[in-house]
């Protein structure tokens, strides 16, 4: 089985997004929070690492902004 690479970007720092490799449309956080699964297609993505900290990051850049000044 052949590992489909996943694209990411962020255009004009708003946030990182990935294009779903089945239909190439744009998915946020919280578009994968629950399931694997893209929204349009129902395309499965591969759970790993690089899926993981897609969706955790807005949770964690919240996190360091609340707490910066403590």
């Amino acid at each position: 089985m052949q590992k489909i690479k996943m694209e990411f970007d962020n255009p004009d720092n708003s946030g990182r997004r990935l294009r779903c490799p089945h239909c190439r449309e744009y998915l946020y956080p919280a578009d994968l929070e629950t399931y694997c699964l893209c929204p349009y297609c129902n395309g499965r993505l591969e759970n790993g690492p690089e899926l993981e900290d897609f969706v955790i990051d807005p949770l964690v850049r919240q996190w360091v902004e609340r707490n910066k000044n403590q």
